[in-house]
């Protein structure tokens, strides 16, 4: 439990400092403040939804040893992460700025990657210390 709560605040940082960078910094897309409900449903999507589908990805991906398993895992969490994404511009909740699917998919490599490397070290912390049984 406590390795997942500091996983979960890992993620939160990554993610908002993504959002923060790519939209706001470098412009490379647009979020509609314009629109309350717009407004709150990439908040939900960025804080609630990414964030426990990489917890889910992370938990399941450290636990198994099943090559399938992890493989499969890993081909949800790409993909809803895509899907979720596509949703958000459908709906008009983002406008790509130079922002395009190939940059999305980089992106979303690259924070599964983080996440599993700093799963793995708290894993590891969480051994030595002895919090793990």
């Amino acid at each position: 439990m406590s390795i997942n709560l500091l996983l979960f605040m890992s993620i939160e940082v990554i993610l908002t400092n993504k959002l923060t960078i790519v939209g706001f910094d470098l412009g490379l897309f647009q979020i509609n403040t314009k629109s309350i409900p717009h407004f709150l449903s990439m908040i939900l999507h960025n804080d609630s939804t990414v964030t426990f589908i990489l917890l889910t990805f992370a938990n399941v991906f450290l636990t198994t040893s099943k090559v399938g398993v992890r493989w499969g895992i890993s081909v949800y969490t790409f993909l809803f992460q895509l899907f979720i994404g596509m949703m958000l511009r459908w709906n008009h909740v983002l406008t790509d700025n130079g922002w395009n699917m190939v940059l999305e998919s980089v992106m979303i490599i690259v924070v599964m990657s983080y996440t599993l490397l700093v799963g793995t070290f708290f894993q590891r912390m969480a051994s030595k210390e002895g919090w793990i049984r």
